[in-house]
């Protein structure tokens, strides 16, 4: 843990069944006409909208709706901004999941320049964005990513010579973030596993950092709190509004851990069997994290017993392991029963295996290279690395 830190910005954060009643007024600070970006299903879930929509109208903003319908690809964004770039909006609001918040943030940082994405994307382009951008609100609809907290978007480019690439600078971050939980009831069952092990795996990878800090812990460990206590019944019944509002406090948390305290390996595995096999971002996080803890745990248990330094770190999984021990445990260990009750939860939620998507060995083989872990806890070797891919084929 880091005793020296520092904290990046975050948006102006209304939390709450109903708060997105504050939109209206949210939207008169920015301006009268409006982008909206949402996803796909979104006029079939989203009945409350239509009374949104209307208290907007009657306060005269000029609505124009964007649909997103899968992760943001560099043609999509560079496609819509330059539709909008000649006569601006006054603002951007996106309502969605974790795609359609960061397709949002995308646009609203592109439209100022009209240029194309790809040139500004962590490993891809050359240029630095300088952080100029339209005034963006994100409201999610499902308790995944965090986005709305963050000052990144993840930029999609599929295929075999694909890739899972951020737009980041400090002044992307939302402006205003309206976390209402009420607007999660919808979410399907398979989409609810997905998106609450994403923000699981965050708020633990975070938790475990190497450049976690005393105030990233205590945001990890309140929402890692709210998982133990809701991620299955969330699951299990939907409409469950206290499941729902736990969760999204927990995805709200592991945003905010995320940008301050980075992430481990199985964020560092996800763009690349992303982007390679089209699996959803949740849904590569939740399937690997069980054997990603479970060998980051072994390691660290061989290099503690010489090393010193590392004992903090199990003094964490030990920690995890006393909040989330039931009676069905079958392994004394406290940290052991973590990673049991992980793989617990990674059955009862029907996660599927990296095969379903059509990897196989040899081609996951090719992808460790592009594994990063440079937070995580200990360092994996590619041994270490294949070994967890290899447990969720």
């Amino acid at each position: 843990m880091n005793p020296y830190f520092s904290i990046k910005p975050l948006p102006a954060i209304s939390f709450g069944a109903g708060c997105i009643v504050k939109l209206t007024s949210v939207t008169e600070s920015i301006g009268s006409r409006i982008v909206v970006i949402t996803g796909e299903g979104f006029n079939g879930r989203q009945i409350s909208w239509a009374k949104t929509e209307k208290k907007l109208h009657t306060a005269g903003m000029q609505l124009e709706y964007v649909r997103i319908t899968a992760e943001p690809t560099p043609e999509v964004i560079d496609d819509i901004v330059a539709s909008y770039y000649q006569g601006q909006p006054d603002g951007v609001v996106a309502i969605g999941g974790g795609s359609v918040l960061d397709a949002g943030k995308a646009i609203a940082a592109m439209l100022p320049t009209g240029e194309k994405i790809e040139q500004f994307l962590e490993g891809v382009g050359s240029h630095e964005p300088d952080g100029r951008k339209l005034p963006f609100v994100a409201i999610p609809t499902t308790a995944g990513t965090g986005s709305e907290a963050s000052a990144n978007a993840v930029i999609t480019k599929p295929g075999r010579t694909g890739y899972k690439k951020s737009l980041r600078h400090p002044h992307y971050v939302p402006d205003f973030a309206l976390v209402d939980p009420e607007l999660m009831l919808t979410c399907p069952p398979a989409l609810t596993a997905a998106c609450s092990m994403d923000a699981f795996t965050q708020l633990v990878e975070g938790f475990l950092s190497t450049q976690s800090s005393p105030f990233t812990d205590a945001i990890a460990w309140s929402g890692i709190e709210a998982v133990q206590r809701s991620l299955v019944q969330a699951y299990k019944n939907g409409t469950d509004l206290g499941a729902r509002s736990e969760m999204a406090y927990a995805a709200l948390c592991s945003g905010i851990v995320l940008a301050n305290a980075g992430l481990g390996v199985i964020h560092g595995l996800a763009p690349a069997l992303g982007s390679r096999f089209s699996i959803p971002h949740g849904v590569v996080c939740g399937t690997l994290m069980g054997a990603g803890n479970e060998i980051t745990l072994k390691k660290l248990n061989e290099l503690a017993r010489s090393d010193l330094n590392y004992q903090p770190f199990l003094d964490k999984y030990n920690r995890l392991g006393r909040l989330f021990s039931n009676r069905r445990s079958k392994v004394q260990n406290e940290a052991a029963c973590f990673i049991e009750e992980i793989q617990r939860i990674i059955d009862l939620l029907e996660l599927p295996r990296l095969s379903d998507f059509g990897a196989q060995q040899e081609e996951l083989i090719d992808l460790i290279d592009a594994a990063s872990n440079k937070n995580n806890p200990v360092e994996l070797s590619r041994a270490d690395i294949q070994e967890i891919l290899l447990q969720r084929l």
